[in-house]
């Protein structure tokens, strides 16, 4: 693993991102990372269920403390990370068809088929961010899709893939705040999509993807107005330009 990296691996737990919450509260040091074989109690958005076979997938949290981040920047260092991250193990034609893409603000899509979200926490005061992520390596359920399905090698492990993902991290950290925001941009597939966004109201909003602003936030034209829209749930419906 990377010098500048903290990693502990454990075969099970409830929750990595509950775990390195309470380590962080107890002083944890900034690029902890804690890693586990399986989990019990895996959460995403809206309190979803994160489903994964023992040892089959990556499942992981990482702990950041830097004074000048917040929970959106990390998020995006860790999305922009992760899409660098499982492109080096595709095949190099298909790498560079960019299959792999996001879903704003937090999903993996293979082929526009769901493999990995993220799950961000921080403290109060934010002195400390944990951005927990998930990426179907070898096992996924009939909906969703699995890195290995297009990896040019079927023999690398979840470890091997952490040890990337923290490489390219450390790489995406020196980026400024307008690289990150074009790398992100750039990666996204919700960007010119007819959406729909459950928000955490559970108001529904539905129109065109048009932006998202310097914040992370995701810019949504209606047919009656345009909404700022800092976290909700993403539906894509289709490219709005089709008829």
């Amino acid at each position: 693993m990377p010098n500048n990296w903290s990693v502990q691996r454990v075969a099970e737990t409830g929750s990595t991102n509950a775990d390195l919450y309470a380590n962080a509260q107890r002083g944890a040091e900034h690029h902890s990372a804690l890693m586990a074989d399986s989990q019990t109690a895996g959460r995403g958005r809206l309190d979803r269920t994160w489903e994964a076979k023992s040892g089959a997938n990556l499942l992981v949290s990482l702990l950041f403390r830097e004074s000048h981040l917040d929970v959106s920047v990390c998020q995006r260092i860790v999305a922009v990370s992760a899409v660098r991250a499982c492109r080096k193990f595709l095949a190099e034609p298909v790498a560079k068809s960019a299959s792999i893409k996001l879903k704003w603000p937090n999903d993996l899509l293979l082929n526009e088929k769901k493999f990995g979200g993220m799950l961000s926490i921080a403290d109060v005061g934010q002195t400390f961010i944990v951005v927990g992520i998930g990426i179907n390596i070898s096992w996924a359920p009939d909906y969703a899709a699995k890195l290995k399905d297009l990896a040019v090698s079927s023999s690398f492990e979840p470890v091997d893939l952490l040890r990337v993902l923290l490489e390219q991290v450390n790489i995406v950290e020196l980026l400024s705040s307008q690289q990150l925001h074009d790398e992100y941009v750039d990666s996204l597939s919700t960007l010119n999509k007819l959406v729909r966004v459950e928000l955490t109201s559970g108001e529904f909003v539905t129109g065109r993807a048009a932006a998202i602003d310097a914040q992370g936030r995701l810019v949504v034209e209606t047919d009656l107005t345009q909404l700022t829209i800092d976290s909700g749930d993403v539906v894509h419906l289709r490219d709005a330009n089709q008829d």
